[in-house]
């Protein structure tokens, strides 16, 4: 026990030893770091420095790097991402993607004209993505509902808007005319609403049932407008299938649309031709194909301008230009060129008797009328210059080509004369100081062919006794 007790002492002493303030000389400081005031002003000014030097460089990439800018997105019509617009990204993600990809490789061919066109009307540019949900900007488009090209007009609303629409020109095909006419439209709908989303709803359903849902519901919201019944299914998506398909073709890529093969921008020029042309007579002036021609002027129905007109506007391919297009087309036969009537088919009418009546045969008026079958009331397109021989047409297009490079070596001045009621091409010849002959190889007319009134006549007067006619067209 006294052993116990004298260790247990000895270690409670060795304990307070250690532990008390006199326990040796050492005394037992903390280590704390001495900064001077001096060092924190520097390191202050350090940092300082650093976001100075920060700014400045952030200020200088601004100034001199804009295009590291140039890929922010901004839309300039309301966008909003909510179930239904989310709903049909997945679904052109998915299910179209297919077609919303063909539609996107579309696009770059009309979107620089639909842009222009809605700001020439001081428009939001992105309604052209309208288009995209309307036909994937096809111009030959048409719907169950009769609503016809890129823009999807019914006819009502076409003529509305000042779109021609006839047995031989539907202007609603026309892509520049009938994105006027679009934009025109939606500007109308905004003025009404003071709303895209409600313009852009009007535009699919109409402005009354819009202007009546307003009243319905007590509310100019669309999204709250979509969730009550009045508005059919396909008004109620329209707007989000719109936002959905901006979204997704300002930033394709971001979406999953990678490699899209995009379309080169429409390019031609703009020629006068005369009403009733053949348009294989402007692919062959304009060194292009037929398939060419149609593909630029899908307005057209036939293979020829309207024959309702006097001249007609017609694209050519740019590569073409305008002066060449005009030269070759001055050389081509008259033939070629088939000015054509009208006829209206009255009863008793059959299409060989009126072939009779025009010297022809049946056969160009059943293939430009693509029709065996008449009844009265019936327009036909009746070809003049159709009883030409075709054997005879090379040997004549030289003979007039001759004769046309050896007057334009003269100067002598073309003159084109419309022919009226009662011409003959002998009255017209004695008028203006020019022989039959000469009319006939001018324009490459054969003896056996006629001339009605509204042709188009080419003549070069002689100098002597140029007086032009009130008929007259100087060129």
């Amino acid at each position: 026990m006294l052993r116990k007790g004298i260790i247990l002492f000895s270690c409670a002493a060795a304990i307070f030893l250690i532990f008390s303030p006199a326990f040796g000389s050492a005394k037992i400081e903390p280590q704390v770091e001495q900064i001077s005031v001096t060092s924190i002003v520097q390191d202050s000014n350090a940092d300082t420095s650093d976001e100075s030097r920060f700014l400045q460089n952030l200020e200088e990439i601004s100034a001199d790097s804009p295009e590291e800018f140039e890929d922010i997105i901004t839309y300039d019509v309301p966008v909003v991402v909510n179930d239904r617009v989310s709903f049909f990204i997945n679904y052109f993600q998915t299910r179209g993607k297919k077609y919303f990809e063909r539609w996107l490789s579309r696009s770059t061919r009309y979107l620089a004209m639909i842009k222009g066109a809605l700001k020439e009307n001081d428009m939001p540019e992105d309604l052209a993505y309208l288009a995209l949900i309307e036909s994937g900007f096809n111009p030959n488009a048409y719907s169950r509902a009769r609503a016809v090209g890129m823009w999807q007009f019914i006819k009502g609303t076409g003529l509305k808007y000042g779109l021609k629409i006839n047995t031989w020109v539907d202007e609603r095909r026309d892509p520049e005319k009938a994105t006027r006419a679009a934009a025109a439209y939606l500007k109308d709908l905004y003025a009404m609403f003071n709303s895209w989303e409600l313009a852009a709803a009007g535009y699919n359903a109409g402005e009354g049932k819009i202007t009546r849902a307003i009243d319905k519901h007590n509310t100019v919201d669309f999204w709250v407008m979509a969730k009550q019944r009045y508005l059919k299914r396909e008004t109620k998506d329209y707007v989000p299938k719109f936002m959905a398909a901006l979204l997704i073709a300002k930033e394709p890529e971001k979406y999953g649309f990678n490699d899209i093969e995009y379309e080169e921008p429409a390019a031609y020029e703009k020629v006068t031709v005369p009403g009733a042309t053949d348009l294989r007579a402007v692919a062959k002036a304009s060194n292009s194909s037929l398939e060419e021609i149609r593909e630029l002027n899908p307005e057209l129905l036939r293979f020829f301008t309207t024959p309702d007109v006097y001249e007609y506007e017609i694209r050519i391919p740019a590569p073409q230009g305008k002066e060449k297009f005009y030269e070759n087309f001055a050389l081509l036969p008259q033939q070629e060129k088939r000015n054509f009537l009208t006829h209206r088919v009255k009863k008793g009418d059959t299409i060989p008797k009126i072939a009779k009546v025009y010297g022809i045969t049946v056969e160009p008026i059943i293939y430009l009328n693509d029709t065996r079958r008449i009844k009265p009331g019936m327009e036909l397109v009746i070809p003049v210059m159709a009883n030409t021989a075709v054997s005879n047409g090379n040997k004549s297009a030289g003979i007039a080509k001759k004769e046309l490079r050896k007057l334009a070596a003269k100067g002598v001045k073309e003159v084109n004369y419309i022919v009226k009621k009662g011409d003959t091409i002998s009255d017209i010849a004695r008028r203006f100081g020019a022989t039959v002959d000469a009319i006939k190889k001018w324009n490459d007319i054969e003896n056996t062919a006629k001339i009605f009134p509204g042709d188009k006549i080419r003549i070069y007067p002689s100098v002597a006794s140029l007086n032009l006619q009130e008929d007259s067209v100087p060129r």
